[in-house]
């Protein structure tokens, strides 16, 4: 799935800038290029569960109707946040912001990105929640000085994203009803 949202993310931007083509956005981890031509640098540097997203399609495993556990459906899919950050590469700063301001421009039209827009790896899911920022998830200084590179002006896109999961067995197959016991213990009580 992280191929298909960096396909459509790719597609995206290369429509609404003024870059010439998808050869011009670079996916690698960003760095300093000596030859500089104009580029945008669209690299992956999180991924996390989806915390509101996920919390759909889930049962929760009970003790005397309190919830204890919350168990994915089976068939529903496991979302998770893909956080990217997007760098523009200039021979000037001038240029720089200029494709910065391209992107940005662009990415703004979206609030979910639509299912004609997707790559085809992501359609089945309807539209797909982005969200454009220019705060990262984490301290934006410790992220640039991480990835050796001097601090620059970037934009950080989260897409939340379905990844279906494919177990062998269902969750509710991994637990077992227990018997009450003489010490006072309550049996699980799975949903129907």
């Amino acid at each position: 799935m992280i191929p298909a949202v960096v396909q459509t993310l790719a597609e995206i931007l290369s429509n609404g800038t003024s870059l010439i083509s998808k050869e011009l956005i670079d996916f690698s981890h960003p760095q300093i290029h000596p030859n500089v031509r104009p580029a945008l640098n669209l690299y992956c540097y999180d991924v996390r569960e989806s915390s509101l997203i996920q919390s759909l399609g889930h049962q929760s495993l009970r003790i005397d109707s309190k919830p204890l556990l919350d168990i994915p459906e089976p068939d529903s899919p496991r979302w998770f946040d893909l956080s990217f950050l997007i760098s523009a590469w200039d021979c000037t700063a001038l240029g720089e912001q200029r494709l910065l301001s391209e992107a940005l421009q662009m990415l703004l039209n979206y609030r979910v990105l639509p299912e004609e827009a997707l790559a085809p790896g992501l359609r089945g899911h309807g539209a797909l929640p982005i969200q454009v920022s220019t705060r990262a998830l984490v301290d934006i200084t410790a992220l640039w000085r991480a990835l050796g590179v001097p601090l620059r002006p970037a934009l950080h896109v989260t897409v939340a994203v379905p990844f279906t999961c494919r177990a062998s067995t269902s969750p509710q197959a991994a637990f077992r009803a227990v018997r009450p016991g003489t010490n006072g213990s309550r049996a699980l009580q799975l949903p129907p």
